[in-house]
C-alpha cells in the first residue's frame, strides 16, 4: 500500500470540519491510551519482586516474555483480518491489518533485540544456534518478505494472504522449536506475586500497540483509494 497526501481542500463543509474534529479526538484518545498501556506495562514491571537468582534482571526476562506474547497475537489478529479482507475486500479491514502489521513487524525486530540482551545478561551467553532464537530470524525474514511485497506489488490481496502466511510461519516456528536455553514457562510456574505483573504487562503492552495500530490506520485512511485486488 502507497502512502499518499490527501490535496488540501479549497472549501471545507461544515460536514468535513466535522470529520476532521472527530478524527481530531480520534487520534487524542488514542494518543492517551496508547500512553495510559505503557504506562501500565512500566508500572508493572517497577513492582515486580526481584528473583533469587536472577535479581532484578527478571524484570527485563518477564518484560521480554509479556512483548513476545502481544507480538504474536498482532501477528496472529494481521493474519486473521487478512482472512477477512480476502473474503470481503472492505478497504477499511486492509486498514486495520495493514496498521497492526507496520506494528506487529518493528516490534518484533525490537523483541529480538531484547531477547538477545536478557539472554546475555542472564545466563551470559547468546547462541545463535538455540532452535528459539533461529526461529525468531526466520520470522524477521518472513516479515522482510511481506513488507517488500506490500512496497513493490501493492496488490493488497496478495499482502493480506502475506499476512495470513506469516501468522502460520510464526506459530509454527515458534511451536516446533525445542526449548534447549530457557526455563520451561517459569512465569506460569511462578506465584501471583510475577504472574500479576505479568498479566498486567500484556494487557497494557497490547493496549499501547493496538492503539498505535489504530494511529497508524488513522493515518492512511486519509490516503487516496489505491488497490484493493
Amino acid at each position: 500500500m502507497t502512502w499518499k497526501t490527501r490535496a488540501p481542500l479549497t472549501g471545507c463543509s461544515d460536514d468535513s470540519k466535522e470529520r476532521e474534529a472527530q478524527m481530531l479526538r480520534n487520534r487524542t484518545f488514542l494518543v492517551v491510551a496508547a500512553t495510559s498501556g505503557a504506562l501500565l506495562a512500566a508500572v508493572m514491571v517497577a513492582i515486580m519482586p526481584p528473583d533469587v537468582q536472577l535479581g532484578k534482571l527478571l524484570r527485563l526476562v518477564v518484560f521480554h516474555g509479556g512483548s513476545t506474547w502481544v507480538n504474536m497475537a498482532l501477528f496472529t489478529l494481521a493474519g486473521l483480518v487478512g482472512i477477512v479482507f480476502s473474503v470481503t475486500r472492505n478497504r477499511d479491514v486492509y486498514l486495520w491489518e495493514s496498521g497492526i502489521r507496520y506494528v506487529a513487524m518493528p516490534l518484533w525486530v525490537f523483541n529480538t533485540a531484547l531477547g538477545m540482551v536478557s539472554s546475555k545478561l542472564s545466563w551470559n551467553v547468546i547462541d545463535f544456534q538455540e532452535p528459539r532464537l533461529q526461529a525468531t530470524f526466520w520470522i524477521l525474514l518472513g516479515s522482510a518478505v511481506v513488507l517488500a511485497l506490500d512496497f513493490t506489488l501493492e496488490k493488497d490481496r496478495v499482502t493480506a494472504l502475506a499476512d495470513s502466511l506469516l501468522a502460520i510461519v510464526m506459530w509454527s516456528a515458534i511451536l516446533l522449536a525445542p526449548n534447549l536455553i530457557h526455563p520451561d514457562n517459569p512465569v506460569m510456574n511462578s506465584g501471583w506475586e510475577i504472574k500479576g505483573p505479568f498479566f498486567g504487562i500484556v494487557g497494557g503492552w497490547l493496549v499501547a500497540n493496538l492503539s498505535i495500530a489504530a494511529l497508524i490506520r488513522l493515518k492512511l485512511s486519509k490516503a487516496p483509494t489505491g488497490d484493493l485486488g
